[in-house]
């Protein structure tokens, strides 16, 4: 569809405009300021046009926002889209800006992707998860505003911690992308935050998982979207990135060397098991990293010991002692011989001990409370090897028959 005749009215407006502007500052710079009767004639102009017009009163998504769009909202875009980074130096470049504003407002879906930066573990490859879904280096991913803004606020970060508060981190290690194919850029209702709120919830799923499964401690993951066509980012700079935190701040020390190809086979097997015994987990793994969150070891034992219950609880006549169906059930499905078996036993029933103790308020000194630690820290990665036991047994099994069974190692 040729759009010759609103061009012709744009560009014709947008030297008016420009010769205005340069009489008043002949030497512009980026602080030279707009005068307002500049922007007026200019948005008459667009409101002339067919392209507008056919879109005038709808929303345009920008990422994290959608304005209405208005003549008064497109005047400033355009004009300073008069001048533009050619990829070695700025130009200016009238017709541009009118080709520009003609190709937003005829762009009614449109590829994007949301992105995520990942603090508290580090990949060396990119690794395609599926057709929509890759994990990769930080710095691998595109120079966009997002990620300058990001990379801009690490180089201020001091401290022994890698990530202490949304303003106070380093720099991630790792990043998670997820295609959007046809977002709804231009239109009458808000499909576009339906069609990015389900990608962040594949986000905040695989974000919970892979702390259980494969890191065993907090992540910190933050949210934006980038269109693959830039020239459709309508206002990078107030397009603000959202967060995906615990429910408790956590403190993440470092970013852990994580192998991709192992995230990627992990979180096959995980998609792979029943949406029952997906839920389950996922009740499970939120306990377990809230219990990496707590700043008190007596709290982080009461919320371990319950995401043991929730994982491996359930089952016809399941009325035994919670201390026992986690202690046995765990260390049946890990497996293993006998002797390694009684070990992890061991180990569980000891944390319901501490956990008992502290539920009762039994009094503790350093000894104990020393004890109290190690325990949490060695059950923890008992956790993360009965989540791993999951995904390699492919469902949650019937207890009644698999405690009785002979294990062996997976």
């Amino acid at each position: 569809m040729s759009h010759k005749k609103d061009r012709e009215i744009l560009v014709a407006a947008i030297e008016r405009a420009d010769d205005a502007f340069k009489k008043i500052h002949p030497t512009p710079s980026l602080l030279s300021s707009t005068p307002k009767g500049i922007l007026d004639d200019l948005a008459l102009a667009i409101d002339r046009c067919e392209v507008y017009q056919a879109v005038a009163g709808h929303i345009l998504f920008n990422g994290s926002s959608a304005p209405i769009i208005t003549s008064s909202l497109l005047a400033p875009r355009v004009f300073d889209k008069r001048n533009h980074w050619d990829g070695t130096k700025w130009v200016e470049d009238l017709p541009f800006a009118a080709d520009w504003l003609i190709q937003l407002l005829t762009t009614q879906k449109a590829e994007a992707h949301l992105r995520v930066a990942i603090w508290g573990f580090s990949v060396k490859e990119e690794v395609k998860i599926s057709d929509e879904m890759r994990v990769l280096p930080f710095n691998a991913l595109p120079d966009t505003f997002n990620r300058s803004r990001i990379l801009d606020r690490a180089k201020d970060h001091s401290g022994r911690d890698l990530w202490l508060s949304p303003t106070h981190y380093g720099v991630p290690g790792a990043a998670f992308e997820l295609a959007i194919p046809d977002v709804s850029f231009i239109g009458e209702y808000g499909y576009c935050f339906g069609q990015v709120y389900d990608r962040q919830m594949i986000a905040k799923e695989f974000w919970s998982f892979i702390q259980a499964a494969t890191t065993g401690h907090p992540l910190a993951l933050c949210t934006w979207v980038d269109y693959e066509n830039r020239e459709l980012e309508f206002s990078e700079w107030e397009k603000w990135p959202e967060w995906i935190l615990p429910e408790i701040m956590p403190r993440i020390h470092a970013a852990v060397p994580v192998d991709a190809q192992r995230i990627k086979q992990d979180w096959e097997a995980y998609s792979k098991l029943p949406s029952d015994t997906r839920s389950g987990l996922a009740r499970s793994i939120d306990r377990f990293v809230l219990s990496k969150c707590r700043h008190q070891f007596v709290d982080r034992v009461l919320d371990l010991a319950l995401a043991f219950e929730i994982a491996v609880g359930g089952g016809r006549g399941d009325n035994a002692p919670a201390s026992w169906k986690v202690a046995v059930r765990s260390s049946q499905i890990i497996g293993g011989a006998l002797g390694v078996r009684q070990a992890l036993r061991g180990k569980l029933n000891h944390m319901y001990t501490l956990r008992s103790r502290a539920t009762h308020g039994g009094s503790m000194d350093s000894k104990d409370r020393a004890d109290l630690e190690a325990t949490v820290n060695e059950c923890s990665q008992i956790y993360v090897a009965l989540i791993q036991s999951f995904l390699a047994l492919g469902a949650k099994p019937d207890w009644q028959k698999f405690e009785l069974e002979p294990r062996t190692a997976y």
